[in-house]
């Protein structure tokens, strides 16, 4: 029975998160060390407010797997599981904390570092506290879950549920993390570890800044598909957005947010690993040089049939042609010239001949 109960929901539940569990990792883990982590444990373990916090975090993601069994058990596939309640309730109770222990552990696995942590500075207020909260949180989890099988009526009793109006610069990123996460996180992962190793490669190399160049071109070129997936998108999901009453400036600083906001981590990344003697505004300027770079490759693929291989060949020879510019010492302000000019150019002029085409 267990087995059955691990595949239904365990395994499911990991499954259809894998996506948002890889972004965790790679915020929490990417930006992060060991030793910051261990620093930040220390802090938890010594503040009851940041302790506090730690739990609470906790237990919003409690809630979600609470949530995703009360929807499996109400999902038309799964009416079988009403008569899970005739099995004893001692064992019945004792196979959704096994199922429950199962889901929370992301959560145990941090929790039994802080333990080791706690244990090594002897606070044992804060270690009991930890082991407590955890104890706490598999009991409600089960209880809750035994509870909506006594109880299959989904309109007994709901779940806090929050409802957020998501602005136009928001659908993409959404849709993106929840249909398509494992392209997601490649190419973030991608892009965001590129980044960080050319800047922890910098002060071994001689090549000065064009080597940030270079590991920036590279990044821009793994998001090379994205401008498509956006036309797709759009295309599926947004056919009434090209009657809106929008000029094409208006246009394309919306997509100019969006951009920016899947630009956002690699601007954390840049900042994080800024190698010595390089100033502030240069790691701006490389970063506001990506953005208008994505915005050319958007304006380059949106609304057409594009050849595969036609593009991967594009992709290529801007490679190519990059290299050797910035080889020969194109700096990055005229970097940063060419991909804006060239984005707002060919948005124009692209727009333009889209509305003269009935």
């Amino acid at each position: 029975m267990l087995t059955l109960l691990n595949r239904i929901f365990v395994s499911s539940f990991y499954t259809k998160n894998a996506g948002t569990f890889l972004v965790i990792i790679l915020l929490a883990f990417g930006f992060l060390s060991a030793v910051e982590h261990k620093a930040l444990i220390t802090a938890a373990l010594g503040s009851p407010l940041v302790l506090a916090i730690v739990f609470g975090l906790w237990g919003l993601y409690l809630l979600k797997t609470v949530s995703f069994i009360w929807q499996e058990l109400t999902a038309p596939e799964h009416l079988f599981f009403q008569t899970f309640w005739l099995i004893p309730t001692p064992t019945r109770l004792l196979l959704w904390v096994a199922v429950q222990t199962a889901m929370l552990l992301p959560i145990l696995a941090y929790a039994q570092w802080m333990i080791q942590i706690a244990y090594q500075y002897q606070r044992w207020d804060s270690l009991s506290a930890i082991v407590i909260i955890n104890l706490l949180y598999i009991g409600i989890g089960s209880l809750a879950a035994d509870y909506r099988l006594r109880h299959p009526n989904p309109n007994a009793w709901h779940l806090p549920h929050v409802s957020l109006k998501l602005p136009y610069e928001f659908f993409f990123p959404t849709y993106w993390l929840r249909q398509e996460p494992l392209s997601l996180v490649l190419t973030k992962v991608f892009s965001g570890l590129l980044l960080a190793g050319v800047c922890r490669l910098y002060p071994t190399d001689d090549y000065d800044q064009r080597l940030l160049l270079i590991g920036l071109l590279l990044a821009i070129l793994g998001h090379a598909q994205v401008g498509g997936q956006v036309s797709a998108f759009e295309q599926k999901y947004l056919l009434s957005l090209p009657n809106l009453p929008m000029s094409r400036i208006q246009r394309f600083g919306r997509y100019a947010l969006m951009y920016g906001f899947l630009w956002l981590p690699e601007l954390v990344i840049l900042l994080h690993n800024c190698p010595v003697g390089i100033p502030l505004d240069y790691i701006i300027w490389l970063w506001l040089t990506g953005l208008g770079a994505l915005l050319l490759l958007h304006s380059l693929a949106y609304g057409h049939e594009i050849n595969p291989e036609r593009w991967l060949s594009g992709v290529f020879a801007s490679f190519i042609g990059g290299l050797l510019a910035i080889m020969f010492g194109l700096p990055v302000g005229a970097w940063l010239v060419l991909v804006w000019t060239g984005a707002l150019g060919y948005w124009s002029w692209s727009f333009a001949l889209r509305e003269m085409t009935p």
